[in-house]
């Protein structure tokens, strides 16, 4: 059992899904009645943090940055890239998920109380609806773009306030580590909660679904590799040299991957910009900057998971819908910006916006 804990969580979710298909091959739809209810409370443990984490964690994450005034016209454009390339990933997703469609063909099954219905709302209703008259009412209902607003608002007057506001800085510093510890026990039932899940996707639609989602785990490494060759262009063009970049990120990128966390990797990061040449103000404050909004993977998977799920469901998403998808994949990046494992639940909440006309 030590053996066990001291493994990484990715290995531990992996060794349970691979767990998880056996199952559900073996117990086939009763795989729905004695494991999907493990997998459903694990699902609502996670929504259940999603408001815990994004007020504080964003608040915080704001209001530690250095003053963007000190920065000048460099942290406009830092600010820009960052926005740019992860709107860009959100197109690339739409573009690779219709074009390969990793989940056509599935013709599975809505879940029971769910009916299709075409979707109402336009980029218009999104962002009339984002400035909430009642911001209390917003966070009660989970309106999570409104929600989004008012954090960024007040993220922003804290920045405002500078030592004034220094107490309440620590409240929600404070705050967002508490939630994270909550969230980092809950991601301790992530393998039983991913086994359960994909058992009961197994027993119920059968060894058909394996394929498909293999292709959609391909699907999302072409879109990091295009990703890759998107920054390579911009250093091409900003007359850096990519072999040497690549080569002082090794560190913070074997950082990140090991812990699966941007919240491990600020310290070795900003080390790591400061040894290619860079200022230590500029430094600090995109390495925090990036970290906040610069999410690029997360809104590629995301918008990715949005497709492959309305071709598993045969739900068409019209253009204006697709829209929807990288507006909302790209402005939930940065709401759960140093948390373990947070695409699991950015993913819930980037969903359920574009999938609320389907509810019955």
């Amino acid at each position: 059992m030590f053996k066990w804990f001291k493994l990484s969580l990715p290995n531990r979710i992996l060794i349970f899904i691979v767990i998880g298909i056996i199952l559900g091959l073996i117990l086939g739809p009763a795989a729905g009645t004695y494991l999907k209810p493990i997998g459903d409370i694990f699902v609502s443990l996670i929504k259940m943090m999603v408001l815990l984490l994004v007020i504080p964690a964003l608040i915080s994450g704001m209001a530690a940055m250095e003053d963007p005034k000190k920065i000048g016209g460099v942290g406009v454009t830092m600010t820009v890239i960052f926005v740019a390339t992860t709107v860009v990933a959100g197109i690339l997703a739409l573009l690779l998920g219709n074009i390969i469609g990793p989940g056509r063909g599935l013709s599975m099954a809505l879940p029971e109380g769910f009916k299709y219905t075409e979707p109402t709302q336009t980029m218009l209703d999104v962002f009339k609806g984002i400035v909430p008259s009642n911001p209390f009412a917003a966070i009660t209902q989970g309106k999570l773009l409104s929600v989004l607003f008012i954090v960024i608002f007040t993220g922003a007057a804290l920045i405002a306030l500078k030592d004034k506001g220094s107490v309440l800085k620590s409240f929600f510093s404070q705050w967002a580590d508490m939630s994270m510890k909550m969230l980092s026990w809950i991601m301790e039932l992530a393998p039983y909660g991913a086994g359960a899940l994909i058992a009961y996707s197994v027993g119920v639609h059968g060894p058909r679904i394996l394929g498909p989602l293999a292709l959609f785990v391909a699907v999302v490494y072409i879109g990091e590799i295009l990703i890759l060759i998107e920054y390579t262009i911009i250093m091409v063009i900003a007359k850096l040299r990519p072999f040497k970049f690549f080569k002082g990120i090794a560190e913070p990128a074997m950082v990140a991957f090991t812990t699966c966390s941007s919240m491990a990797n600020p310290g070795v990061n900003v080390r790591a910009t400061e040894k290619m040449g860079v200022p230590n103000g500029v430094a600090t404050f995109g390495i925090t900057l990036g970290n906040v909004i610069n999410m690029d993977g997360t809104c590629l998977y995301q918008a990715l998971a949005v497709i492959f799920v309305s071709q598993a469901y045969g739900l068409p998403l019209t253009l204006e819908t697709q829209k929807l998808v990288v507006f909302i994949g790209s402005v939930f990046t940065i709401s759960m910006v140093t948390v373990l494992s947070a695409k699991i639940f950015k993913m819930l909440s980037a969903d359920s916006p574009i999938l609320a006309g389907k509810k019955k």
